[in-house]
């Protein structure tokens, strides 16, 4: 199934955020969009693992305090509807799809 136009645009503004200004000369076809649907998806599951991640104790909290609240916001992040990804995932995503997105639009 091809993109309409609305979903072409769409698609090359997401991308332009990601890769910037290179991309404006970039077909945007089915082969791009499921490369865009890869590096999504690997940026979501980034991004829940961050979720993960304990945030720095403040100077002077008591210990004890710091993990319960923290295994709290754990929870509640865990349990949030995931619509943002960290930047560090997406970039990561980003770069190591590169490649790929360079071959899609050379026709490889």
């Amino acid at each position: 199934m091809r993109l309409d136009l609305v979903e072409r645009q769409d698609l090359k503004a997401f991308l332009l955020k990601v890769y910037g200004p290179q991309v404006s000369s970039w077909p945007m076809n089915d082969k791009v969009f499921d490369l865009t649907y890869v590096m999504v998806s690997e940026s979501s599951k980034c991004s829940d693992l961050m979720d993960l991640v304990p945030r720095p104790i403040a100077i002077g909290q008591s210990p004890i305090r710091y993990l319960t609240k923290q295994a709290r916001s754990l929870i509640l992040r865990r349990l949030k509807q995931r619509e943002q990804h960290y930047a560090v995932c997406v970039s990561t995503a980003a770069l190591r799809m590169k490649i790929k997105f360079q071959m899609a639009i050379s026709g490889i």
